[in-house]
């Protein structure tokens, strides 16, 4: 493992070279350039690429080909259709209600309720985003509890935070677009060495697989499909890179970034093809990493992974940052309060990594299903120019919530009157019947509450 803190140390060192050493309010919380200039759009669909590719969605994504096959893999890659949804929602939010924020347009939208449920759905994703990453890395260093999983996941945890610090939104471009050279050499590299491997795809239990059509993970397309019209809203660390350029080049990264991150995501998951016969001897998906690959491509394989993790921490606690300090303005807007919430995000994403789940999807599917009320806001709001009622999105919120926290609860085997009413499904499935049951008492409510209540 002394192999793999050398790669952090050096990439940690290299990162320092493309950081801002002098820092404005601009840059730290709009991601402006210096002298006020745009990101390149290279930068920007990096930026958004980067950000989305973190380490939970690889080793979620390689997981689940590893478990359930091709629908596992096309299951996750279908959440990165959300770079095309998201980027809809975005170009017309800007076009329709000239806002700088989505808390600006809930706000004008809803009030106080709106502002009040989308801030609090987007806190809980941004913590959520900070412990599942170290997650990964400590997963990779040792095992749960131990020294080395406690040390690496510290030693990520600072390293990125540095880069925060000192310049915000800025430096987390920035960085990112240095960090996702690296991952597509790193990734080229991979592909390069698995090809020319021994490892070989067993055909047989990849074609069984597609042929059960009780397999869960068609269970999980179906859901990927449902919430990509929720689940980009709720991701600050997207929207927020939403409005830092022209609308035509947010346009245009925006699909860019749907391309190559889906491509990237694929791609990675098909690791989980190649090993997915270790899974039949009850072997995680690390392990079998480590006893099917010869020693540098596991390496390989974890700096993908952790370089992918420090890309996405940066990012979370400068949107971390933004949206208390500007969006929500509960702070003065100076670069020391920006710096002061970082410091608590850190302190919240570290103190939750005591409540780990038992699989990384879970932290997917749990904010995903929370933030399900969104969408009859994107459908009838945004694309069919129907008023939401304040009324209806309350009930569309405690609704998801509800659904998340009976998900969870499933997810973690504790006893529910769900489970003992639906036993006998897979607990993917019964998450799709909890996103398609909020889903119909969301719209059913936004249609029959029509009135808009002051």
């Amino acid at each position: 493992m002394l192999t793999l803190i050398f790669f952090i140390i050096i990439i940690g060192f290299a990162s320092l070279f493309f950081i801002s050493r002098k820092t404005d309010i601009n840059g730290f919380y709009s991601g402006l350039m210096e002298k006020n200039k745009e990101p390149s759009l290279l930068a920007l669909t990096f930026s958004l690429v980067t950000t989305w590719i973190f380490s939970r969605s690889l080793l979620t994504a390689a997981v689940l080909a590893y478990y359930y096959g091709l629908p596992g893999a096309l299951a996750y890659t279908a959440y990165y259709f959300s770079f095309l949804t998201g980027g809809y929602f975005l170009i017309n939010l800007r076009k329709k209600f000239k806002v700088n924020s989505l808390i600006e347009f809930f706000n004008k939208e809803y009030g106080i309720v709106g502002k009040f449920t989308f801030s609090f759905i987007i806190t809980i994703r941004l913590i959520s985003e900070i412990f599942a990453n170290l997650i990964v890395i400590g997963l990779i260093f040792g095992k749960e509890g131990g020294a080395e999983y406690n040390v690496s996941i510290f030693l990520i945890m600072i390293l990125a935070f540095s880069y925060s610090f000192l310049g915000g939104f800025r430096n987390s471009i920035k960085t990112d677009f240095f960090q996702m050279t690296i991952f597509l050499i790193l990734l080229l590299v991979l592909l390069i060495g698995v090809l020319f491997s021994n490892t070989i795809i067993e055909n047989n239990l990849i074609f069984s697989k597609l042929k059960d059509v009780s397999n869960p993970g068609y269970a999980l397309i179906l859901v990927a499909l449902l919430q990509i019209w929720s689940y980009p809203i709720h991701d600050p660390v997207m929207m927020d890179r939403g409005f830092i350029c022209s609308r035509n080049k947010t346009k245009k990264s925006f699909f860019l970034a749907f391309l190559l991150s889906s491509f990237c995501i694929f791609l990675f998951s098909l690791l989980g093809l190649c090993l997915a016969e270790n899974a039949l001897n009850g072997t995680t998906f690390i392990e079998a990493i480590k006893v099917n690959f010869n020693t540098n491509l596991a390496y390989i394989i974890f700096s993908l992974l952790i370089i992918s993790a420090i890309s996405t921490l940066d990012s979370t606690l400068s949107s971390a940052a933004k949206l208390v300090v500007i969006d929500l303005a509960f702070l003065p807007q100076t670069i020391f309060h920006g710096r002061v919430v970082m410091f608590v995000f850190t302190i919240l994403g570290l103190a939750f990594i005591f409540f780990n789940t038992k699989d990384l999807f879970t932290a997917v599917a749990v904010s995903g299903t929370a933030a399900t009320f969104l969408t009859t806001t994107f459908i009838l709001r945004i694309i069919c120019n129907i008023t939401v009622s304040r009324i209806s999105l309350i009930i569309s919120f405690f609704t998801s919530i509800l659904g998340a926290i009976i998900y969870y609860l499933e997810s973690q085997g504790l006893n529910s009157l769900f489970s003992s009413s639906f036993a006998s499904i897979h607990k993917y499935e019964k998450l799709l019947l909890i996103n398609i049951i909020i889903l119909i008492i969301s719209f059913t409510s936004a249609l029959f509450i029509k009135k808009k209540i002051n």
